[in-house]
């Protein structure tokens, strides 16, 4: 019997980012409040899907070289499934690879990132989650935090886009810019002359081949001389997003200034078989 491949979470740095509110939470009375936790929440993306995504061509068998000069990274973006939008205000907090949730509710749609968000400023401001009814304004909250998720979600799309292979970017005419044409392929790519944090294709490569290069052993290479990125199920590509409240949103209640929570967002690779809540409001 095999043994199944040992997980490994890949960290994408270009894709964290803070966000401030700038709509307070608004009740009628006051009581005291606090304290902090750090959470995890998460989406679901199959292997075959982030397979068909990134992928890199060599013209060598000697892939595990991670300083070789032939290889080119393509993002296939036109393979992205189109069901999975990376607003982080829309993770799921209620699955198992998620942690810590201020509260445990029943429907799924009211167990995402944002709810979680709101519970927090009810814990500093009432020292419960549970007091969310007493926001006036929870409708008027709940759509200005989708509003910053999906300008978050418009940045990591764009980084996505950068350097896919049919970004609208213009490739340079300096070839040691790591943004070509592959002469093969006949497709926009990067090279390890772009050695940047956007440059994703370079940064989950170099890191599988860092950390797990038996993975590479053996790899069908297509016949353009391609292999997809060996990421499977039960890998996760991580990052992180702060949302840090209103300021002066402790003056509500009176309670001592507090910071942001701070959200690592992990996508799951799995087999296809989960689903993404869908948010409803």
């Amino acid at each position: 019997m095999s043994t199944p491949p040992e997980p490994f979470e890949f960290v994408l740095h270009s894709f964290s980012s803070s966000v401030t509110m700038n709509v307070s939470t608004i009740v009628d009375d006051v009581i005291p409040g606090a304290i902090d936790l750090s959470a995890i929440a998460v989406f679901y993306m199959a292997q075959e899907d982030i397979q068909n995504v990134f992928q890199v061509y060599t013209d060598s068998d000697q892939i595990t070289d991670i300083s070789y000069e032939g290889m080119h990274y393509h993002i296939f973006m036109d393979n992205w499934p189109a069901t999975l939008r990376l607003n982080p205000m829309n993770a799921m907090m209620d699955r198992p690879e998620s942690a810590n949730a201020l509260f445990n509710a029943s429907t799924p749609s009211e167990m995402l990132v944002k709810h979680d968000f709101i519970r927090y400023l009810s814990q500093k401001l009432f020292n419960t989650p549970m007091a969310t009814d007493l926001f006036s304004n929870e409708s008027e909250l709940l759509n200005h935090l989708n509003s910053l998720g999906e300008v978050v979600y418009q940045d990591i799309s764009a980084t996505l886009w950068k350097y896919a292979t049919t970004s609208s970017r213009p490739v340079p005419e300096d070839v040691t810019s790591g943004f070509i044409i592959n002469p093969v392929t006949g497709l926009k790519a990067t090279t390890n002359d772009l050695p940047t944090l956007d440059n994703l294709g370079f940064v989950l490569t170099n890191k599988l081949l860092e950390t797990l290069p038996h993975r590479v052993n053996n790899l069908q290479l297509g016949p353009t001389n391609l292999f997809r990125l060996p990421i499977l199920a039960g890998d996760t590509i991580s990052f992180t997003f702060t949302i840090n409240p209103c300021p002066g949103q402790n003056e509500l209640t009176g309670v001592p200034t507090f910071e942001g929570r701070t959200y690592k967002i992990r996508i799951v690779i799995d087999n296809g078989s989960h689903i993404n809540t869908i948010p409803t409001d």
